[in-house]
């Protein structure tokens, strides 16, 4: 069995160079891209002593059918310590695991559909658009410097 589509894709387009598979059997991803993968359980990956950073972290569909509890830790270890970028995959006939609305408060995006799946992104460089005021140009002010004594 090869990789979904939608993450051969990602790792083809950002040209991805190490990609975490959680509960993914590692003899099904066959066909490997030029990218290294690593396969881990939900359980090695909740030990606090797992830290390693990752281009992307793949949570399959076996991994997010766990308890809600376990569901939201597992992604929030991923999106926060683990790597910039996470991606879910979830079952289009099963409702036991995330809505679409519990993943965009989550701050990912649909980033792709199949016939039997749903694949949610969170990308950190995208998930929040830098503000115009947030910039230099409003902090020094130096039009102002000799005009005023603060």
């Amino acid at each position: 069995m090869a990789l979904p589509a939608p993450l051969t894709a990602l790792i083809q387009s950002e040209q991805l160079s190490n990609v975490l598979c959680v509960d993914v059997a590692p003899g099904t991803t066959e066909g490997k891209p030029s990218c290294s993968l690593h396969h881990v359980t939900a359980d090695q990956l909740m030990e606090p002593t797992f830290q390693d950073r990752f281009d992307l972290v793949w949570l399959s569909e076996a991994t997010l059918k766990q308890g809600q509890q376990c569901q939201n830790g597992l992604i929030a270890k991923c999106r926060d310590q683990l790597a910039a970028r996470v991606l879910l995959e979830l079952g289009n006939e099963d409702r036991s695991g995330l809505s679409d609305t519990e993943c965009l408060a989550l701050g990912f995006v649909r980033c792709a559909t199949t016939d039997r799946h749903n694949y949610y992104l969170f990308n950190l460089r995208t998930y929040k658009p830098v503000p115009d005021w947030l910039n230099p140009r409003f902090w020094a002010n130096p039009q102002n410097w000799d005009k005023f004594r603060w």
